[in-house]
């Protein structure tokens, strides 16, 4: 027994000095990572490539977990600083298929024009190319595409599953309520087809991303609408065939571009035998960069607080099925630390979340209501910001969008599962005793009977009411005026505006500058921002997770790694399918945006 316990002990402590070994590991690399040496002639270089999200989870095990190769908070900011850099001659930009909305892309592609505006340049290089590629390459001063590779421009289409035969089949029957015809993320569990409303709505969101497209191609190119729109109706063709529609500026391997940016950074011919290195730093690696490294003025301080992922109660979370999520009691909490920071003028909200809870959604609209009373709050829309990202926006003093934002969504669903036939094919028999009537109201036992149902519509018919009149409180409106434009409808940014569910379009840049105003501070004062959250370093994220947290992120990671390889469809079906069951205990009601995927 002796002998065993010694073991026990022995494995403990080595088990003790592995960690350590692993966190002092971890701490010399953020260490070095955290004091970038910037040389003359560096060229900054963009690998958009992978899922860029919009800002890393807040501990350092999600942020691993999630697998983000890059964050957008640190291209804007890399982008800003390398402006004014002396350092940083010009941008060496490659687009390999970034998982980002389009949103995201406009933003970048966006910063990237601001950044050409100091004179420097920026060259695009891509392996192969599809549009939103080629849409932020658009940006570049010269585009480059490799020989014997392919364009993919063949317009886009949205493709969404319809679960419901799927689950008859399994003796699994949703019951859903959904207020308003075009809130279509419970048409997945309860229809077989696209109703006329959601079709409707899909072909509008999709027409406004093929224009925005086509406008900006045409005009960089310098192409007619017409023959433009008879290349997108050819669909794939090879890399030789984009050169001679001029569509691109050469063909070159990368290894031959860097070869050109040495000679446009050095000035002069480089031979082989007079090779003078090309010397880069990664955009991850500059935005760590001081300000007043680059002479950048602190300025006054704006909090910048983001919030991100589908929204719950308590605390947000990185989940192999959910994908990212936003806990309210996180964001209210930095809510009112920016409130109470004196040294706060002004908060800019950035939300890029399809929904969720409206219990949740409505616990950080309070927060916004409590805090826009001392000082200004401008929202800042990324990629989606629909239903309960629309709920948790609606009360700020300013809206700012992107024209492909993906907005609105102004409605309810709510489902309850009943499985009472999967349970009998399964030889499960289940007795249940109760106090009062509707105490098993939530059960998937059995089927809501016709009360039940009267008193879950009733529910899910009150939260949109209230959706309704807090977006006409803080629109400016009236009930009905917000009700026609809602229904469940997702609109893109562009529309939003012309309904005035966004007061204007752009990104963080116009959401600053309307921030600055309303704090009573110039237009051309300097600004710092105060980011939440605020990351934790390797240490505390693993003391804080240690234990079955840990476990389960671990445990969760091989599930994870095939989840990511599914079809986007399919994994919007498992993640609208969870969520709707998510809020089943407490909650009963869900509101979620069901925005098309875009191929």
């Amino acid at each position: 027994m002796a002998a065993k316990k010694g073991w026990i002990v022995f494995f403990v402590i080595f088990g003790l000095f592995v960690l350590m070994g692993v966190m002092f590991v971890f701490g010399i690399r953020a260490a070095l990572e955290d004091k970038p040496i910037v040389k003359k002639d560096t060229v900054l270089k963009m690998n958009l490539a992978g899922l860029i999200a919009e800002h890393y989870p807040q501990d350092a095990l999600s942020k691993e977990f999630e697998g983000a190769n890059l964050q957008l908070h640190d291209i804007l900011s890399g982008l800003e600083k390398a402006k004014v850099d002396n350092r940083i001659p010009g941008i060496f930009l490659v687009v390999s298929n970034p998982d980002i909305g389009w949103a995201k892309a406009q933003e970048i592609r966006n910063a990237i024009k601001g950044f050409k505006t100091s004179g420097k340049f920026v060259t695009a290089f891509m392996e192969t190319c599809d549009e939103q590629a080629y849409y932020i390459a658009c940006a570049a001063d010269a585009i480059y595409l490799q020989p014997n590779s392919y364009v993919e421009f063949n317009g886009f289409a949205s493709e969404t599953p319809f679960l419901k035969r799927m689950f008859n089949k399994l003796g699994m029957q949703p019951q859903v309520e959904n207020i308003g015809e075009y809130k279509s993320a419970g048409d997945i569990l309860k229809r077989d087809s696209m109703s006329d409303a959601h079709r409707e709505a899909t072909e509008a969101l999709l027409q406004d991303i093929y224009n925005e497209f086509v406008q900006v191609v045409c005009e960089r190119r310098g192409l007619e609408r017409a023959a433009f729109e008879a290349l997108l109706n050819r669909g794939v063709y090879d890399s030789e065939e984009a050169l001679a529609e001029k569509l691109l500026d050469e063909l070159k391997y990368e290894t031959a571009v860097e070869d050109e940016l040495k000679e446009k950074v050095h000035g002069a011919q480089v031979t082989d035998s007079k090779a003078r290195d090309l010397t880069t730093i990664s955009i991850q690696r500059y935005a760590k960069v001081p300000t007043e490294e680059v002479g950048l003025a602190q300025g006054s301080k704006i909090a910048l607080i983001y919030g991100v992922g589908t929204i719950v109660s308590g605390d947000g979370e990185v989940d192999p099925f959910f994908g990212r999520s936003m806990g309210s009691d996180e964001i209210a909490e930095m809510l009112q630390m920016a409130r109470k920071n004196t040294a706060v003028k002004a908060v800019v909200f950035r939300v890029d979340s399809p929904g969720g809870s409206a219990l949740a959604s409505d616990v950080i609209w309070a927060e916004i209501e409590k805090l826009k009373k001392e000082k200004p709050v401008v929202i800042s829309m990324s990629d989606v910001a629909a239903s309960g990202g629309y709920w948790i926006s609606m009360g700020s003093d300013a809206i700012v969008a992107q024209p492909t934002t993906i907005t609105g969504s102004i409605g309810v669903v709510g489902a309850i599962f009943d499985l009472s036939e999967t349970y009998d094919k399964l030889g499960i028999n289940w007795a249940t005793v109760k106090t009062n009537p509707y105490a098993d109201i939530l059960t998937d036992k059995r089927p809501l009977n016709d009360e039940e149902w009267r008193v879950f519509k009733k529910q899910t018919a009150d939260i949109y009411h209230t959706f309704v009149k807090k977006v006409a409180e803080g629109r400016g409106k009236t009930w009905e005026e917000i009700d026609r434009i809602a229904k469940g409808r997702v609109w893109t940014g562009k529309r939003a505006l012309e309904f005035g569910l966004v007061d204007s379009l752009g990104g963080l840049d116009a959401a600053l500058a309307i921030a600055k105003k309303k704090a009573g501070l110039a237009a051309d004062a300097a600004t710092q921002w105060v980011v939440y959250p605020q990351p934790k370093g390797f240490f505390e994220s693993v003391m804080e997770k240690i234990g079955t947290r840990v476990v389960r992120l671990i445990s969760a990671q091989s599930d994870w790694t095939l989840i990511r390889n599914l079809p986007v469809e399919t994994k919007l079906a498992l993640q609208q399918l969870a969520i709707l069951q998510r809020f089943r205990n407490g909650e009963v009601l869900a509101i979620e945006a069901q925005a098309p995927v875009v191929n």
